[in-house]
């Protein structure tokens, strides 16, 4: 087998799972998160990787951003408020429930979810402020710009095989950052079907790197020029991915490097 074949059948592998088993659960999730956001409910959005065409199996199974409205000041302490009010929620019906960056991870079964809380911006309909617990600050972006632009971007399958070797190798390396890391690695690399075992070999040899690596480019959020993405990473943590890129790279058989 190839190793153009040999990747897809892992992307085959890992192939995201059918919601429609989980439906009902799913069902009293919204219903839940309606209730806690009552008078401030606007929408609830899907957010994350299968709005992109990015999801696997082993990580965040579905997303959802719960968005409240402009006005919405139900919630002592503005955004960081709301943030530790859903938290408080969820931990009621879902405990565990993983406190993450600007989400929070519960299961459904053996269904991993991730629900983002933010806040509209006047009058846009798709503009939003979020908490960033990381750092205790707020961000403005538009995930509509994120979905738009990675799903049309031509490189699923690429971006799919970076978040399988991360999530095998246990990498904090926000999805949103990876997903900008691929497009901007890969810029002017071929989008034949043919070409991802050489444009996957590319990006793990860019992020091992010790000159010129991407990881230490300005990445700047399309839909906030204010919101730095490469900012999501401390320098130790873009080192621990630089070192397990190395050691993929100079593995001789794909086996070795996603499985």
């Amino acid at each position: 087998m190839n190793g153009n074949n040999y990747l897809q059948t892992i992307l085959t592998k890992y192939s995201p799972k059918n919601l429609t088993t989980y439906s009902d659960e799913i069902t009293l999730l919204k219903d839940e998160l309606i209730k806690w956001s009552s008078k401030c409910y606007f929408s609830i959005l899907d957010s994350g990787s299968r709005a992109k065409g990015t999801a696997i199996s082993i990580s965040s199974d579905v997303d959802y951003l719960i968005s409240l409205k402009s006005t919405c000041n139900e919630h002592n302490g503005g955004l960081k408020g709301i943030y530790e009010s859903l938290f408080k929620r969820l931990e009621l019906k879902y405990n565990p429930v993983r406190k993450q960056n600007v989400s929070f991870r519960i299961k459904i079964r053996d269904l991993e979810v991730d629900i983002t809380p933010a806040r509209k911006l006047p009058i846009s309909t798709n503009f939003h402020w979020l908490y960033v617990s990381k750092l205790d600050t707020w961000r403005q972006t538009n995930i509509q710009i994120h979905i738009n632009e990675i799903s049309k971007s031509g490189r699923l399958e690429e971006i799919k095989l970076l978040k399988i070797w991360r999530e095998l190798n246990t990498l904090d390396f926000p999805s949103i950052y990876l997903e900008y890391i691929v497009l901007n690695c890969l810029k002017g690399k071929s989008r034949n079907a043919n070409s991802l075992e050489s444009n996957f070999f590319s990006l793990l040899k860019q992020l091992s790197q010790d000159i010129n690596n991407p990881l230490f480019s300005r990445i700047i959020d399309p839909a906030n020029s204010t919101n730095i993405l490469s900012d999501l990473l401390s320098k130790i943590e873009k080192e621990t991915i630089i070192l397990t890129a190395k050691d993929a790279v100079k593995r001789a058989h794909w086996e070795d490097v996603v499985w």
